[in-house]
């Protein structure tokens, strides 16, 4: 399997022998899986949305009424189903076409020896016989032989082979592509690429699997809702119709299936993806991959952000000042230097290591002395060693690393005071600090050479990033594995405050929690701190979770392997520019653009999407309800009927001209948004049970014997007399009630968009309503009013038994105006309910950050949050029972892993910490 030959290690490929081998191997690049576009687009079909739509097509045009089939209910349904599963399967290819984009722009990386120089090369140019240098955080890009000297690698094999304790490989043994490394620095050469690899795995291995969240959850309750809603509504619907001795079966069946069609949220999905898409687009343009489409809804709700320090706050561009060196006892600033360098990698080294590389110079100074063993810097020790022999032939040890870490290796107090004076020193003008030391005894004794300081400064836009963050109810909160005082001093530069905790007070809290959860005290803390210092891999997810246990949404950056666990805690993700594999698969979003300023677009286009989303779900419920409860209470009442296809051409201008909701002009918000699916609900129902009244109160007024006796108005008396069952046989009186009905849910749109007044815009409200919104809602009202004014009573679609006649301008701008007084009583009650929701939130916020207890939630609020409240119970309550179910099927596989875990533990037991962390992340 692969090649066989070694070539030097010192120099390793050139660029002739890499052009024969792609030849022979072709590309280190294996095509993922993906799911056929037929197979898509068939799904669609399946779904239970469109299987509703082809059933009722089929009843409608198989079960005749009187003689007659509706096929123009067929041909219209039929129609619709092609809008809703194409338009669904273009947003979705449209968001996937935006992912594709960007990522091309983010490839994954390696560090590669060609022509004796080491680079940054794309993961799919290797080759078998190329040199790569690994250490924490990547993922192994090929199948590979540690090959040199170095520290041995710790590699997590979880995505390979299933067993989650890492596993410890040394020079000369073989690497599987797709593990991550999560300790340790070596040398490899590759040994196979591509589909030649062992398992023929790409970097798709570390991708995050789709998952249903909050969005889906929510929309999910919401779709489920209104067809329960429909099926008890229109079970009674059907009992009434088939009760009735003149109503034969079928047309029973037909009008109960087409009301069932109108009133379940068809165009949902279609309407969701659009949003989402368009979010995912927009974020595309920002240089940000949306590796999870929920997470745009999700981040609108972020209440805090977690950001990591180095390269993401800062620049990340180290620099050794030469004047600041502070040399210790008979030393000299050259001696700082000179064993500061020999501590260092000359070559494929890190930010640290190259600044202190490139204040010696050239390496000619350290060409007298030999390298025996070299420890690289790993986030335990925080410091690297070198075992050297020098020019004259003495054994010497150096070291350097943080100073606190060096200052406990010394046994000279008054070193080890200067090591803590100087730290304090350089924080406070936001530095770096390194201590030198060495030994001359195998490591027995230590004596401190000097102490060195390196300036990372903040990013320019990083300060007035943080600032708009905070304005927009995002606290952003630091987190580093640096010295206290040092983040103190950032802190205080990015204007964030400086109260600050450290990683041992995180973990103490975790000790006093219960079964590994942080304590209340350890929670409140979390929440009042401004950042973290001196953190672990371990730390960081415990932060998260304590954030998370306060009841906030928390975001988080990282772009090392040891963040993998914490993005993948947190409510969303956020894998910074430049980040490693294992944490950009962890996370939900990828920004390939340096800082965090595009984290401020992101938010800002999240609440523009949670505005579309909540302004479409309640105006999708206003509707359902308004549809079902007045033909409900029409039929009921006043064995009130409607040709079918008119209450599918309502259905379909609905879902057509809701699709424009999508691009329509909103407001961010300066706070997070939540759901609150009570007001939602509440909202909804309050306009639709005016729309409900409305149009029931308006069915006797254009029955002809009281409507059209009305001499200007009555253009054909043969139609005033109703047949001896009492149903009218106008069809002036359908054209109406279409009119009254479409007029009502198509204005809802304008209404539901505004949190005030339709008509009051402001920044607080809603800007006004988009062309591309406006458009679409005239054309529909307007071509129902000409339908309602012009419609030839001789045409008719379905049949003899459903009448359709226009019933001219009079009687229509009369039920405009009737239709515009009931929709402004609907704003009222819209606006009305708001306010008490409004004031509801701002009483919650008051007592969110108390912890004593003493303040109260008053009753009236604590009823508000009560249906929401039971619901999430409800659901996951059932969701629980779920679980326990699969549990049982699953009890002996884990008992049989359990084992397996034990006996590696045995061979493994210094890796118990990183076991724990990076099974967080696999959950």
């Amino acid at each position: 399997m692969g090649l066989t030959i070694e070539p030097p290690h010192d120099h390793g490929l050139t660029t002739q022998e890499v052009e024969q081998l792609q030849k022979e191997w072709g590309l280190n690049h294996v095509a993922a899986k993906t799911i056929p576009e037929w197979k898509k687009i068939l799904d669609r079909y399946l779904d239970w949305v469109s299987l509703i739509i082809l059933i009722s097509a089929i009843i409608s045009a198989a079960v005749p009424v009187n003689g007659d089939q509706g096929w123009t209910s067929f041909v219209m349904l039929i129609l619709e189903l092609q809008f809703v599963v194409w338009m669904g399967y273009y947003s979705d290819r449209n968001a996937g076409d935006a992912v594709a984009e960007l990522a091309a722009l983010s490839a994954p990386m390696c560090h590669c020896l060609r022509n004796g120089k080491w680079g940054s090369l794309p993961v799919k140019e290797l080759v078998p016989g190329d040199i790569i240098g690994l250490k924490g955080g990547d993922v192994i890009p090929a199948d590979s032989k540690l090959i040199g000297e170095g520290e041995p690698l710790k590699i997590d094999e979880s995505s390979l082979t299933g067993e989650c304790l890492a596993v410890t490989r040394h020079p000369g043994q073989e690497i599987l592509a797709g593990a991550v490394v999560v300790s340790g620095e070596l040398d490899a050469m590759v040994t196979a690429t591509g589909v030649n690899s062992f398992f023929g795995k790409t970097m798709a291995l570390l991708a995050v699997p789709p998952e249903r969240g909050h969005l889906q959850q929510v929309l999910n309750r919401v779709s489920i809702a209104l067809a329960l809603f429909a099926v008890a509504g229109c079970a009674i619907i059907l009992g009434v119709l088939t009760g009735h001795y003149d109503n034969p079966p079928g047309y029973s069946i037909v009008t109960v299936f087409v009301i069932f069609t109108s009133v379940v949220p068809i165009g949902m999905p279609v309407v969701t993806t659009t949003v989402l898409a368009v979010g995912a687009r927009e974020m595309a343009r920002e240089k940000a991959i949306v590796t999870r489409l929920s997470a745009l809804e999700e981040m609108s709700g972020m209440e805090v952000l977690a950001s990591d320090k180095t390269g993401t706050l800062t620049l990340n561009q180290l620099s050794l000042d030469k004047e600041d060196i502070l040399n210790w006892g008979t030393h000299t600033k050259d001696d700082v230097l000179l064993y500061s360098c020999l501590s260092a990698k000359w070559e494929n080294n890190d930010a640290i290591d190259k600044a202190v590389t490139n204040s010696l110079g050239d390496k000619k100074y350290v060409a007298g002395y030999r390298i025996t063993k070299f420890s690289p810097f790993n986030p335990v020790d925080k410091k690297t060693t070198a075992h050297t022999i020098t020019p004259t032939g003495e054994k010497l040890i150096t070291t350097k690393g943080a100073p606190q870490i060096i200052g406990d290796m010394l046994a000279d107090p008054a070193a080890r005071q200067a090591c803590a004076d100087y730290i304090a020193e350089r924080a406070s003008r936001g530095l770096r600090s390194l201590g030198v030391a060495r030994s001359d005894d195998d490591g027995q004794t230590w004596s401190l050479v000097g102490l060195i300081s390196l300036l990372d400064p903040p990013r320019p836009d990083s300060g007035e990033t943080i600032k708009l963050a905070q304005s927009m109810g995002v606290a952003v909160k630091m987190v580093t594995g640096d010295q206290f005082a040092i983040a103190v001093e950032t802190c205080k530069r990015l204007g964030m405050g400086s109260t600050i905790m450290e990683g041992k007070t995180v973990m103490a809290g975790l000790k006093g929690g219960d079964e590994g959860k942080p304590d209340p005290v350890l929670i409140q803390h979390c929440d009042e701190s401004d950042g973290f210092a001196g953190v672990y891999p371990e730390h960081k997810h415990m932060i998260v979770s304590a954030l998370q246990a306060k009841g906030r949404l928390v975001g988080m950056t990282g772009d090392g392997v040891n963040d993998a666990p914490a993005l993948k805690k947190a409510n969303v993700g956020i894998a910074v520019a430049g980040a490693t594999s294992a944490a950009k698969g962890a996370a939900d979003i990828i920004l390939t653009r340096e800082g965090i300023s595009t984290i401020i677009i992101a938010i800002v286009r999240s609440r523009k999407i949670f505005r579309r989303l909540e302004m479409y779900i309640i105006y999708r419920m206003a509707s359902s309800v308004l549809i079902l409860g007045f033909f409900f209470f029409a039929i009921l009442i006043f064995d009130f009927e409607i040709p079918t296809w008119i209450l599918v051409l309502i259905s379909m201008l609905n879902d057509a001209s809701v699709i424009a909701t999508s691009y329509d002009a909103v407001h961010s918000s300066d706070y997070p948004l939540h759901w609150n699916m009570t007001k939602d609900l509440a909202i909804a129902f309050s306009i639709a049970m005016v729309g409900i009244v409305g149009n029931v109160l308006l069915v006797p007024f254009v029955r002809p014997d009281l409507w059209f006796e009305w001499p200007e108005l009555d253009t054909e008396p043969a139609l005033k007399t109703p047949p001896d069952n009492g149903v009218s046989t106008s069809g002036k009186e359908p054209a109406l009630i279409f009119l009254s009905l479409s007029g009502m849910v198509q204005l809802n749109i304008i209404l539901t968009r505004n949190p005030s007044f339709w008509w009051h815009f402001s920044k607080k409200s809603a800007p006004k309503p988009s062309p591309i919104l406006l458009v679409p809602v005239t054309c529909f009202l307007g071509g129902s009013t000409f339908m309602s004014v012009y419609w030839n009573g001789n045409i008719k679609p379905d049949g003899q038994r459903y009448l359709f006649e226009g019933a001219g301008w009079h009687a229509v701008l009369l039920v405009w105006a009737y239709v515009f007084v009931f929709w402004v009583i609907a704003d009222f009650f819209k606006v009305a309910i708001s306010s008490v929701f409004v004031k509801a939130d701002l009483i919650k916020d008051e007592l969110k950050g108390h912890i004593d207890g003493k303040e109260k939630t008053p009753g009236w609020v604590k009823a508000l949050d009560w249906p929401g409240e039971t619901a999430d119970k409800i659901s996951d309550k059932i969701e629980a029972c779920f679980d326990g179910m699969c549990s049982c099927f699953e009890k002996k596989e884990k008992k049989a892993k359990f084992q397996r875990t034990s006996v590696v533990s045995e061979k493994e037991g210094e890796g118990q910490v990183h076991v724990q962390v990076e099974g967080e992340k696999q959950a």
